[in-house]
């Protein structure tokens, strides 16, 4: 992919990820009111039915508990039954239809306190029929027994009604605490809802009542459903029954938990597809800019040596050199340096292509650590002299014998002290300290040059990375020492920590594990 279209692909996706998270977030929030407004409706539901229960069992409980014979001897003579007749004839051709209603409707009043408040039954009785009667040319149809039977014959169909109107009596003498929360949670349940709730009874001025449990006095400030209980003669309100329930979001959820897990889940791997994506573009992008400052770098470590070596046949071709032999000595020498110096560079992007392919395998054996450290940085001290510089040796281990792999062992140090000369911009001064810290051996590698940027830590150890300025590398290389230097101190089962500051220098900590062959010089 070309990384220009990276950036532009990027805006894209992400334009379109939150436009895609807004019309989600959009759609669970009108989920969550139409379940909002369905759990309201089953709430009401079972309030109406509710409501209706309380009233009746109050009803039956002045019939058939307190007043057992009061409809029997106390009646109200003020309201009188009364009758009503409606009929209605049509005719058709030499056919009549007579539709008649009959009715009485007689009211009792009983009595059920000293302050005037009252129980009205009122009983329905109700006959409806049909009459079809064949009209005669000329003569009267004859009344026979059937038609006569069917006229006279009032078969009513009773209906009773009651309402009480007790607007002196206290509500908690109406309503029972125990009974009311067991109507309150069939209701609720025979509608769906099977969660926590708690219940009040309020009067005109919207206060609790007596009749209250202790959830809605613990929640009494949340958002409640309320329906009317009681009403006066006038059909007034005078009690209103309250519900509220402390655990509505979590019923919501739970009820339909299978749509909201698959709404963020979906949600959820849309967005970490999303992340992946860019991420990966982003290292695609980087792994690009990364390989070509690497091919930029390998050809200008391999123009030096090639035109070195360029440079020294054109002059053993020369008559006057080649019947020279220290001439052609020293460039018979030049070549084969610069092509050791190429050979090397081969060689260390071979072996980190076997160690990325985990290719490479230690070759361990009992090793005097200390003396193979001290002989390495004996002779990289030669290097540092031509720069008059300092490597400073402290050796404070007394156990160093434990099992490494020497020749990956000795190119690791190598790389970390190579590091050191090079990025020292003034003579270098290096340290080298060894230590034991219980099972482990620690090697530090300490200089003061030029450091590095806090985020450059992190990265310094990715394959082609190199610290630079701006956009120029100051020092030349392919980026891939520390990157082999981290996979063969991993190898080893070991641990390599950096600690830099910019303009201070650098300290590379390496911890080793030793065996439990290793015993004290």
């Amino acid at each position: 992919m070309n990384n220009k279209f990276i950036p532009f692909i990027s805006i894209l996706m992400t334009i379109s990820m939150v436009v895609f998270v807004t019309l989600q977030l959009y759609w669970i929030k009108e989920l969550y009111s139409a379940l909002n407004q369905d759990f309201s409706n089953k709430v009401y539901s079972a309030l109406e039915s509710s409501s209706m229960k309380t009233q009746q069992l109050e009803v039956d409980k002045y019939l058939n508990q307190y007043y057992k014979n009061f409809a029997k001897n106390v009646v109200d003579s003020s309201n009188q039954p009364t009758q009503t007749y409606i009929q209605q004839n049509s005719e058709v051709g030499n056919k009549s239809t007579i539709t008649f209603q009959k009715s009485i409707v007689e009211n009792q009043n009983i009595p059920i306190s000293q302050k005037g408040d009252s129980l009205t039954l009122t009983k329905l009785y109700t006959d409806e029929g049909i009459l079809k009667i064949k009209k005669p040319q000329i003569t009267s149809e004859p009344l026979t027994a059937q038609l006569s039977k069917d006229i006279n014959n009032n078969t009513y169909a009773l209906r009773e009604f009651a309402k009480l109107s007790a607007s002196s009596l206290p509500v908690e003498k109406r309503v029972d605490e125990k009974t009311l929360d067991s109507i309150l949670t069939k209701e609720l349940r025979l509608n769906g809802l099977d969660t926590k709730f708690g219940f009040a009874i309020m009067d005109k001025k919207n206060e609790p009542t007596k009749v209250i449990n202790s959830i809605y006095k613990d929640q009494k400030d949340k958002n409640n459903y309320t329906y009317p209980l009681f009403t006066d003669s006038k059909d007034r309100t005078l009690y209103t029954l309250a519900l509220v329930f402390p655990r509505k979001d979590y019923s919501l959820a739970k009820t339909n938990l299978p749509m909201l897990l698959g709404t963020f889940m979906s949600l959820l791997t849309i967005l970490g597809i999303y992340i992946i994506s860019i991420n990966y573009m982003m290292k695609q992008k980087k792994i690009a800019e990364v390989k070509t400052d690497f091919i930029n770098n390998m050809s200008h470590e391999f123009k030096t040596p090639l035109a070195t070596i360029s440079v020294a046949t054109d002059s053993l071709a020369n008559d006057k050199i080649a019947t020279n032999p220290e001439k052609v000595k020293y460039y018979s020498a030049l070549i084969k340096q610069e092509n050791l110096r190429m050979k090397h560079q081969v060689e260390n992007i071979l072996n980190m292509s076997k160690l990325e392919r985990n290719e490479v395998k230690l070759f361990l054996k009992e090793t005097d650590v200390r003396a193979l450290i001290k002989k390495i940085t004996e002779s990289f001290g030669l290097i540092v002299a031509q720069r008059k510089g300092t490597l400073t040796q402290e050796f404070n281990t007394e156990k160093y014998n434990f099992k490494i792999d020497e020749f990956h062992f000795s190119n690791a140090l190598v790389n970390l002290l190579d590091n050191a000369n090079k990025y020292s911009t003034e003579p270098p001064e290096i340290t080298v300290r060894t230590r034991n810290e219980g099972n482990w051996y620690v090697i530090e590698i300490s200089d003061k040059g030029m450091g590095m940027e806090t985020d450059n830590k992190v990265r310094i150890f990715e394959k082609f990375f190199r610290e630079e300025t701006g956009n120029i590398h100051n020092v030349k290389g392919q980026g891939l020492g520390l990157s082999y230097v981290k996979k063969i101190i991993e190898l080893h089962k070991g641990l390599i920590i950096v600690d830099s500051q910019k303009n201070v220098g650098s300290t590379f900590t390496i911890k080793l594990p030793m065996n439990p062959s290793q015993h004290k010089a």
